[in-house]
């Protein structure tokens, strides 16, 4: 969707409107899907065997029901009543997970319950508050993208620690005093609870698609596509020649915020006594995992001498 408002705004063509409302369906229906996966299949800590079956079952109907949410929303066009049941199948499958109808957590005996678990009493990582990225960003951002060719590995906004992602939309939701594992992992559950009421809105022909989705032209330098995706704001940006061919395009992904050398993993990290061998392996292994970084990684730690 990112890259088709590029392209669209870069050839100075409108998106309909019942298209940017079945696009913000499939955005929705991702965006719950893949914090799900990632939340469940990226943690480090085992669980039961039971849970895992069970976990397994459920994301597979959150898969299937999201799949189904984003087909529909390539006719571009809203098919309410198709929304509402596959909406009603994802929501019925983070409930199997863990994530009550009241955005929060249902009790034990839950994949989300017994993750909760692990990190609800870790003071590990000191509670620094995000700067988020935001849709008042998307002007600068986009300049530098079009000035700047290694702008997307290594994004910048001066005098800020940029992130993006649920825990920089939803911070202002969590309680300052709980760990700070614990306030990640609950804006995640929040994100959750949020996209299926935005869902279920929708379904009911209530909703606002500029919440999720924005773009426009840039004198010269073509044009460009946002969305808020579960990692965060991603960025498309497209030129078109005077034959009608692309001639540059350029992609800036949440991890390059969250992950940057000077972003707000490593200042964490930074800002945190992590102790040392097994247990720090972990808690760094969990900080990560809540970043939830859009490729795979691996955890190596080396003690430094006189660190």
């Amino acid at each position: 969707m990112a890259a088709r408002l590029a392209i669209l705004n870069a050839a100075g063509l409108p998106m309909p409107i019942e298209e940017q409302l079945a696009a913000v369906a499939g955005l929705l229906a991702e965006r719950i899907f893949e914090t799900l996966r990632a939340l469940i299949l990226h943690w480090p800590s085992s669980i039961s065997l039971r849970l895992v079956a069970d976990a397994g079952q459920y994301l597979r109907g959150a898969l299937a029901a999201s799949q189904a949410i984003i087909g529909q929303s390539r006719e571009k066009k809203v098919n309410h009543s198709a929304l509402a049941a596959n909406a009603r199948r994802l929501a019925d499958a983070a409930e199997g997970l863990g994530i009550s109808k009241d955005d929060g957590l249902s009790p034990d005996g839950t994949a989300c319950a017994a993750i909760f678990r692990d990190i609800k009493d870790d003071r590990t990582f000191s509670g620094r508050r995000p700067d988020p990225l935001s849709a008042a960003d998307d002007a600068e951002v986009i300049a530098h993208l079009c000035k700047d060719a290694h702008y997307c590995a290594l994004p910048h906004l001066a005098g800020r620690v940029v992130e993006t992602g649920a825990y920089a939309r939803h911070c202002d939701t969590s309680r300052p005093d709980d760990p700070h594992l614990r306030q990640r992992f609950m804006a995640r559950i929040g994100d959750v609870g949020l996209c299926l009421k935005q869902l279920a809105h929708l379904a009911k022909g209530q909703n606002d698609p500029s919440e999720l989705m924005a773009g426009g032209s840039v004198p010269g330098d073509g044009g460009f596509g946002v969305v808020e995706c579960g990692r965060g704001r991603l960025y498309h940006q497209a030129e078109i020649d005077a034959n009608g061919k692309l001639c540059a395009y350029r992609i800036l992904a949440p991890t390059e915020w969250n992950f940057h050398p000077a972003g707000p993993f490593v200042k964490t990290l930074l800002s945190s006594r992590i102790g040392a061998h097994e247990s720090a392996a972990r808690s760094v292994y969990r900080l990560a995992a809540l970043f939830d970084p859009c490729v795979e990684f691996k955890l190596n730690v080396r003690d430094a001498a006189h660190a």
